[in-house]
């Protein structure tokens, strides 16, 4: 899974950083978006009845607030030269522990330039207290649907890091892009 993110992750800074625009085409026929975007937590609060088991899949733990914002690539080498100053969308997410504690189920409702999605998988701790004390890395994967037409599916996956300031871009210590680094994946309905 690690090296599917990785090369997903090469793919799209690869694509956006030969002037690619994230789209995918065959022919003349649109039917992939690709999104690179970061997001931000704001709020964290005891589950709501948005995140019901009978929902969710499972018990949910924390819910979370995320806004989603645009990103920059330079083109030369793929370097991220902006982090997100514009703000593209928003997701509700509903977490909960599974039975091994470095593994997270995940459901989250949100919108992407007003393209409303339902994600549910999971994430997974991979490392505490590095690159520094007070850091923590997440690796998420989640299956979107609930999409709008013409959207048929796609995914997320994402590389989160949070720091001793867990919300808003301000890392603790500073000089990291918290929270999480994401690309989305869009597939369009092939028209004749």
């Amino acid at each position: 899974m690690r090296r599917m993110m990785i090369a997903a992750t090469l793919f799209v800074v690869t694509l956006l950083a030969s002037g690619g625009s994230g789209v995918a085409q065959s022919g003349d026929k649109e039917v992939e978006e690709i999104y690179l975007l970061r997001t931000l937590r704001h709020g964290r609060v005891v589950p709501s009845d948005f995140c019901a088991p009978t929902k969710t899949g499972f018990a949910p733990a924390l819910e979370d607030q995320l806004s989603i914002h645009s990103v920059a690539v330079r083109p030369s080498d793929g370097r991220m030269t902006d982090t997100g100053e514009n703000s593209i969308g928003e997701m509700r997410v509903c977490i909960g522990q599974a039975i091994d504690p470095t593994l997270l189920g995940t459901y989250t409702e949100g919108q992407l330039n007003g393209i409303a999605f339902t994600g549910v998988g999971d994430c997974r701790l991979v490392r505490g207290n590095v690159p520094e004390e007070g850091i923590l890395t997440h690796r998420c994967f989640q299956a979107l649907s609930g999409l709008p037409e013409p959207y048929v599916g796609g995914f997320l996956i994402s590389s989160s890091l949070y720091s001793r300031t867990p919300f808003g871009a301000e890392s603790s210590p500073p000089g990291y892009a918290q929270a999480g680094i994401a690309i989305i994946r869009l597939w369009k309905k092939r028209q004749p």
